[in-house]
């Protein structure tokens, strides 16, 4: 919910209006991309990816540690040997943890996550797209270890989003009519299920730099 006064609609532009339409249907979008990820599954909250029950796990270290390019291996492994593994997975970091798998080299001092060469537009690990969100959280904790980062890995044709109603928006001119302002509201109802748990798999102890 947003409102605009009556000067601001004379002098916008673009207009003020679409500004924050726009603006709302990205504070949605972000909403729905977090939930998927992270949801709790309690007040009335799907539950995400990483808080549903029979995902696959990799532990790094007691406090924590460095994902390196083996601890990715496991971690596609965990899907793997559940045969829910297929070549559209992928795996899914936010962009500390991009800056850290950036800088793992192989035994030629070859970036591991190639930084010239792209899959599809994306980069690559293990032969799978790395996608980024800065939803997927960094500040877990584990032992002493915080600040930590998540890693998942799966088929994300695999996690459902139902839109149970089109985005709604409704302008309210009234309420502050006196005064001239006028209100904006967006309203969205969703849903968010794991439809095969085994096709993920997330590392949740990740220290980045």
């Amino acid at each position: 919910f947003s409102k605009y006064s009556r000067l601001m609609e004379m002098q916008a532009l673009p207009e003020v209006e679409a500004l924050l339409r726009i603006d709302m249907i990205e504070a949605i979008a972000q909403k729905i991309d977090q939930t998927a990820i992270f949801g709790t599954g309690s007040s009335n909250q799907p539950t995400g990816i990483l808080n549903t029950t029979g995902i696959g796990s990799v532990a790094l270290a007691t406090n924590g540690a460095a994902p390196t390019i083996d601890s990715l291996i496991n971690l596609k492994g965990e899907v793997a040997i559940d045969s829910l593994d297929a070549d559209t997975a992928g795996f899914l970091i936010n962009s500390k943890t991009e800056k850290t798998l950036s800088k793992l080299k192989d035994s030629q001092n070859n970036y591991l996550l190639d930084p010239y060469v792209s899959y599809l537009g994306e980069a690559s690990l293990c032969g799978r797209r790395v996608v980024t969100s800065n939803n997927v959280p960094s500040n877990l904790t584990k032992g002493s270890g915080s600040n930590l980062s998540a890693i998942i890995y799966g088929d994300f044709s695999q996690l459902m989003i139902a839109m149970i109603a089109n985005i709604e928006v409704l302008i309210d001119p009234y309420s502050d009519f006196a005064s001239g302002k006028v209100g904006i509201r967006a309203l969205a109802s969703f849903d968010i299920g794991v439809r095969q748990a085994p096709a993920f798999a997330a590392i949740v102890d990740c220290v980045t730099a």
